[in-house]
């Protein structure tokens, strides 16, 4: 007999108990296979949440409604932008804020866990919707404890990707200690669970199960009964269920190699992808130099051991929102330890609002400007996309992001140099200021918000990550995923995370300056892109590898040389700046 633990998600369901349940059991049993008797357990979590909805009192609704901007305002592509979605579904909002937000209230539930799982002594574990986060939240902490768990763990429809709950776990979703981790994932999950679970490790896999049926496309029957769980994880289930050495049966069924023996087997990979953009569709926003940018940027990566094979280029009308993310996504998503990526943009930068139609949270996001760029959110790459690809990165790959643009400032000509920045038409301009009725005047709108207390660091390096008014998401530092230092700091300790990833970036300049073009006889170059290109060439065959901290100090030495007016930045983990480039002895 065969023991399942059920964690239902959002929507009062204990009191529902019957139906709800009778619908988990059957498809469980239609759809898994086993030819072993079954038995449930369904845990009721219901209670506490209305403890925790009395504790909090009139923090509750005030709780909603801040989750609710989170969740919106991270949301990739503002894919819910429409009016009225919110107030249609705020009500889901309750008991996951309650999650985030109540200590006391995940203290209880983690109890709870810890006496099911050793009274009832589950083979496995199925949690939909809120219940997957109540199920990770206990278990990572006891991954972290050194305690491992021998059954099989399934979820469905899970929240746990979106930023505004990995800021809950340390900014990271890690790999648990049970026998296998199953996730399904939908697509066209419009609970805020349409992003995959990306997680390397030998106990877990992803099965797509695409459904439409429904307005939210979030029921966990769908799930459950999909074909693509019939065929490819219930299978997986039963035999690592009936068999303690079925793990690598069931990982050829996945169609898998375990990481441990991928490692032994596999070789480290390099990608680069290189853009450039000048013909953009508005004559008045052309630039000169950027697409001799990517072949002088692959000329040097070629003479430091590069295969051509290895380079992709995508060049003015190639280079659309559409064409962007798709490449990103080659480059990145097999990425793992020891391989190298490297990203280069040459073109136009901005900011542009990053607000919901319902719930407005007053910030920005940084941009790249590609060539279908019209100051929307679905023709823009901002940092809340680019995350979802670097975030979850494993710390042993080696990501470089190079930025030849500027992202603040407007677009101007004079003495034959021109800027790489985008003056902001009338609409978006007034989203940064404000009435003074007093002065009678406009001024800018500037706000305390609680990214200023992500670092503990001076004025200057906050603005570095968040910009000079604080509340601008700037590109690479994955800003969606940090919350405030102590938390954050404690988050960490109890996951056992080290905070999401972040690549090593290479800036053209600082946020309120402007990255120039320069004229090298006839040919035009952005001046960053020649300097720093000029400067690995001239330590090419060095037998001392140069650093990032020590390319970006001459880069910048060579700008000042050259009179150009913008210093250069160098963001990143500590560890990874201060390290030699990692193709730098190759040459």
């Amino acid at each position: 007999m065969k023991k399942v633990l059920c964690i239902h998600g959002i929507g009062g369901k204990d009191a529902t108990m019957s139906k709800w349940s009778k619908d988990w059991e059957k498809t469980i049993r239609e759809s898994s296979g086993f030819e072993e008797e079954l038995t449930f357990h369904f845990l009721k979590i219901d209670l506490l949440f209305e403890e925790s909805k009395e504790r909090m009192g009139i923090q509750y609704g005030k709780a909603i409604v801040e989750f609710l901007k989170s969740w919106i305002s991270t949301e990739t592509q503002e894919r819910e932008k429409v009016r009225g979605f919110l107030d249609g579904i705020s009500w889901y909002a309750g008991m996951p804020a309650q999650f985030a937000t109540d200590a006391l209230l995940r203290t209880q539930l983690r109890n709870l866990m810890a006496e099911v799982i050793d009274q009832f002594a589950p083979d496995i574990i199925y949690c939909n919707s809120l219940g997957t986060l109540i199920a990770y939240d206990y278990l990572r902490m006891q991954s972290v404890a050194g305690r491992s768990f021998n059954f099989i763990l399934i979820t469905s429809g899970s929240q746990i990707m979106h930023p505004s709950m990995r800021q809950q776990f340390g900014g990271v979703i890690l790999p648990l200690k049970v026998k296998y981790w199953i996730n399904l994932h939908n697509e066209h999950d419009r609970m805020f669970a349409n992003r995959p679970i990306t997680i390397s490790a030998d106990n877990f896999a992803s099965v797509e199960t695409p459904f439409h049926k429904s307005f939210i496309n979030h029921e966990a029957t769908e799930y459950l009964g999909h074909e693509n769980t019939i065929n490819q994880a219930w299978p997986v289930v039963v035999r690592l269920s009936t068999s303690a050495s079925a793990r690598s049966f069931a990982n050829k069924a996945m169609g898998i190699k375990t990481i441990k023996s991928a490692a032994k087997d596999r070789k480290p990979t390099r990608k680069a992808l290189l853009i450039g953009i000048n013909e953009y569709p508005d004559e008045a926003n052309r630039l000169e130099g950027c697409v001799n940018d990517v072949f002088r940027i692959s000329e040097v990566l070629q003479e430091y051991g590069f295969s051509p094979d290895e380079i992709r280029v995508a060049l003015d009308d190639h280079a659309t929102a559409k064409g962007i993310r798709s490449r990103l996504k080659w480059l990145l998503e097999d990425a793992k330890e020891g391989d190298l990526r490297f990203f280069f943009y040459s073109g136009h930068g901005a900011q542009i609002p990053a607000s919901h139609a319902d719930y407005e949270l007053d910030e920005n996001d940084e941009c790249l400007v590609p060539y279908d760029f019209d100051w929307t959110i679905e023709h823009a790459y901002t940092d809340k996309e680019f995350l979802e690809l670097y975030s979850q990165l494993s710390l042993g790959v080696n990501f470089i992001s190079v930025f030849d643009c500027c992202h603040s400032g407007g677009i101007t000509r004079g003495n034959g140099t021109r800027i790489k920045g985008l003056t902001p038409p009338d609409d978006i301009r007034h989203r940064d200021i404000k009435w003074n009725e007093k002065r009678q005047m406009w001024i800018p709108r500037t706000l305390e918000l609680d990214k200023r207390k992500l670092f503990k660091a001076d004025a200057k390096e906050k603005e570095v990550f968040t910009g000079t008014n604080g509340k601008t998401n700037r590109l690479g530092r994955a800003i969606p995923l940090w919350t405030d230092v102590k938390d954050f700091e404690k988050a960490k300790k109890e996951y056992g995370a080290t905070g999401p990833f972040m690549p090593v970036i290479l800036e053209a300049c600082g946020e309120s300056e402007s990255a120039y073009e320069y004229r090298h006889g006839v040919a035009s170059f952005g001046a960053f892109t020649y300097s720093l290109t000029t400067i690995l060439r001239e330590k090419r065959g060095n037998k001392k590898p140069i650093t990032f901290e020590n390319l970006m100090k001459e880069t910048s030495k060579r700008l000042v040389e050259l009179e150009y007016d913008q210093k250069p930045v160098l963001v990143g983990p500590k560890v990874r700046t201060g390290a030699v480039v990692p193709f730098s002895g190759n040459g």
